[in-house]
């Protein structure tokens, strides 16, 4: 199919993409249903979810880049909070995004270079470099990872979720729709060990970040980041069953991520937008499903059992056990780090607030049952899909047949 001159291919794994991509926003919308109603979300989420479908299905890949930029714009409306005068996390987010696209762009054209003289081989190590740093800058991998704890600090929580799984999730697609297209890439000899270096960077930052934050907002993020980082360890495995990981890892993060977001929003919402742990003292007696929320979104986040996020922590922790216990242990600790600051949060949310000698302060602790109801099914679904991971899990194995590039 042809549109404006240009090819759009829908592959098999473009299907599954799409899918995922639809079905996160969906749920996502559920949820700001509840906590932000009067959001830019659902107008601008619509239009992203159409230019990351576009970019999954243009050829050649380069237009993709353009369209990922076009959504990066778009994405700062719904990260606008209602009144807030600038989106710190919008910006950057958009910085980033704009410093990736000429890497990507130089890149086409040095390989469209080497396609006519083939015996300049310096061309492929410039574009692999290119390559390297653009999607770096795209995925927020350290030392690019700055905008990553300011869109979830500094935004419309469930908006900032949005942008880290499914336009992260577009990225990671384009990520291995350019392996695909460019094997020579993967077979580089450094591939492996480049990017397992820059998941265990991205992994030991974002867990000792994350237990020193003050806010719950950046604490989402350095979760996130901690997430992007395991998922590059299973992409540095050089193998399909780290393939299947990294496609695992996609399919798992919104459930983490939507919970967290949810009890932020909830929070913010009780407490005049502030999320510090000063201003949170005592607040889940308040707000107890927002509370439920961000905790076992955190858990999930953390990788810890009984949780959609542990189903491919797990399987990563034995994969890397016999050749790198290291990357495991490093991997394992981060995700305690994690957890740590997510404990931290709940220690100060339930402490007892402190009344008058004599006075019987009331508190309004109802959230309404609507809300109690969509974070009950939230909360639901991460368990139920950390007990059964086998509803997913042939998905991502299926997805990663769909790629040729390492050898099965």
């Amino acid at each position: 199919m042809t549109f404006f001159g240009r090819e759009l291919v829908l592959e098999q794994a473009d299907r599954v993409a799409m899918a995922f991509m639809f079905f996160t926003a969906a749920g996502l919308f559920i949820l700001a249903w509840r906590v932000a109603p009067h959001s830019l979300l659902f107008p601008m989420g619509l239009g992203l979810l159409s230019l990351l479908s576009g970019a999954l299905l243009i050829r050649p890949l380069i237009y993709a880049a353009l369209l990922i930029e076009i959504a990066a714009a778009l994405s700062v409306f719904a990260l606008q909070a209602e009144g807030q005068a600038s989106s710190r996390g919008g910006l950057r987010y958009l910085t980033f995004t704009t410093l990736a696209l000429p890497g990507l762009l130089v890149t086409h054209w040095l390989l469209e270079r080497y396609a006519l003289t083939p015996d300049e081989t310096g061309l492929l190590s410039t574009a692999a470099t290119l390559l390297t740093i653009s999607f770096a800058l795209l995925l927020g991998v350290v030392p690019f990872h700055t905008w990553v704890p300011a869109v979830a600090g500094d935004s419309v929580p469930l908006g900032g979720t949005f942008v880290l799984t499914v336009g992260n999730g577009a990225v990671w697609f384009l990520l291995l729709d350019f392996l695909e297209t460019y094997p020579w890439l993967s077979n580089h000899p450094r591939f492996g060990s480049l990017v397992l270096t820059a998941g265990l960077v991205t992994v030991v930052t974002g867990g000792l970040l994350a237990p020193a934050q003050r806010r719950l907002g950046p604490l989402v993020g350095y979760g996130a980041l901690v997430d992007t980082g395991g998922a590059l360890i299973a992409l540095g495995m050089n193998s399909r069953p780290g393939l299947t990981l990294v496609f695992l890892s996609l399919l798992m993060r919104p459930f983490g991520l939507g919970l967290m977001a949810t009890g932020l929003s909830g929070l913010r919402s009780r407490n005049g937008g502030d999320d510090s742990f000063d201003a949170l003292r005592g607040l889940g007696w308040k707000a107890p499903w927002s509370t439920a929320a961000l905790i076992f979104g955190g858990l999930s986040v953390a990788g810890l059992p009984v949780s959609a996020g542990f189903t491919w922590r797990w399987a990563l922790y034995r994969a890397l056990a016999p050749s790198s216990p290291g990357s495991a242990l490093f991997l394992l600790l981060a995700g305690a780090g994690v957890m740590i600051g997510v404990w931290r949060g709940l220690s100060i949310l339930l402490v007892r607030p402190r009344s008058p000698e004599g006075s019987n302060p009331s508190q309004d602790t109802s959230e309404g049952w609507l809300m109690a109801m969509v974070v009950a099914v939230a909360i639901l679904a991460c368990i139920g899909i950390g007990l059964f991971p086998q509803v997913l899990a042939p998905l991502a194995a299926r997805l990663a047949e769909a790629y040729t590039f390492f050898a099965p």
